[in-house]
């Protein structure tokens, strides 16, 4: 049992270091940076509009990528499924944690039933879910036909000196 604990605890290094070595080069200015360039980007390639707030929280980098891809992934549906003529990403420090929320004007859809069936394409939001889930995060999708949709990731602030 000794043997594989530390078999794991050297595997999860080598993970974590192959990550930081694959990190996105957007993240290069900071997240907040990042999600204005993702959303002018978003504009400029679908003609929907997206609104960025953003702080530059100081968050580890693994947090930044998880926050960074589930931007990317929210925005993606926005471009593919929603319908919307606007989108917003808000990133904030709430308390001990740090939210972002990427919320859209569009057709929105009935969330219980897309996530459950068994030929949903869902896989987006079960791979939004599994990475924030790893950071002892969470993840929500709030959504009623033709009221839009909201995501929202949280994480744990890991360090205290985090700031919007």
């Amino acid at each position: 049992m000794r043997l594989a604990r530390e078999t794991a605890a050297d595997s999860l290094s080598d993970a974590r270091q192959l990550i930081g070595a694959l990190r996105p080069s957007r993240l290069d200015q900071g997240l907040g940076a990042a999600l204005r360039r993702l959303g002018e980007d978003q504009a400029r390639r679908t003609g929907i509009p997206v609104e960025v707030t953003a702080g530059d929280p100081d968050l580890p980098m693994d947090e930044q990528i998880a926050l960074l891809r589930v931007a990317q992934g929210a925005l993606s549906n926005v471009a593919r499924h929603a319908h919307a003529t606007h989108a917003w990403v808000v990133l904030r420090v709430e308390g001990d944690r740090v939210a972002l929320m990427v919320t859209d004007n569009g057709r929105g859809f009935d969330v219980e039933r897309a996530v459950a069936a068994p030929e949903s394409p869902s896989f987006g939001f079960h791979a939004m879910r599994e990475r924030v889930q790893q950071l002892d995060g969470t993840l929500s999708v709030e959504s009623q036909p033709d009221e839009g949709t909201t995501i929202t990731a949280e994480l744990p602030l890991t360090l205290s000196g985090a700031h919007a």
